[in-house]
């Protein structure tokens, strides 16, 4: 496994989609978890409120259910 492999392996395991209420409207946001906080994000998501910018880097969010099609893809193929 190459270099870049090894990263682009590492970096899937820490990018999540995350689903969720703001205001009362739906929202979503894929998030890259930073490695050293997985642990606590991966406790603390199951919670009623997080602060997703103190856990890793909130890479796209909006307003619905679930994100673009064309985006899903484009995460996919950047993080997969």
């Amino acid at each position: 496994m190459s270099f870049l492999e090894k990263v682009k392996t590492s970096r899937s395991e820490l990018l999540y989609l995350v689903r969720g209420k703001n205001s009362g409207k739906a929202c979503w946001h894929y998030i890259l978890v930073d490695k050293a906080k997985l642990e606590m994000f991966k406790v603390k998501v199951k919670t009623d409120f997080i602060d997703l910018t103190q856990y890793g880097e909130v890479l796209h969010s909006d307003w619905g259910e679930n994100p673009p099609e064309e985006l899903a893809q484009q995460i996919k193929e950047e993080y997969s």
